[in-house]
């Protein structure tokens, strides 16, 4: 799947980490998390954390997927969920 069409959801492991105090993630990490409250594109959380460049985001992405915290959602998935926040 092509960086620019990656849509993320938060899983509920991501959210149980986001909201634990004591969850030992990184800081950057629970700044993704929170960025991600339900459904995010690549693009919204390049342009939310400004601080960090854009390969860095790319492999903490990863590592929060691999780590199962947030999930890629597949293209027509994403732009499902994005055609249903438009219509509410």
């Amino acid at each position: 799947m092509a960086w620019d069409t990656r849509t993320y959801q938060r899983t509920e492991a991501g959210r149980k980490a986001w909201e634990s105090r004591h969850s030992g993630l990184p800081a950057a990490y629970r700044r993704i998390l929170g960025v991600v409250q339900s459904v995010a594109c690549s693009d919204e959380i390049f342009a939310a954390l400004p601080d960090y460049g854009v390969k860095e985001l790319r492999n903490w992405l990863d590592e929060l997927e691999t780590l199962c915290f947030l999930e890629a959602l597949p293209f027509a998935s994403a732009r499902h969920t994005s055609d249903l926040s438009r219509a509410a």
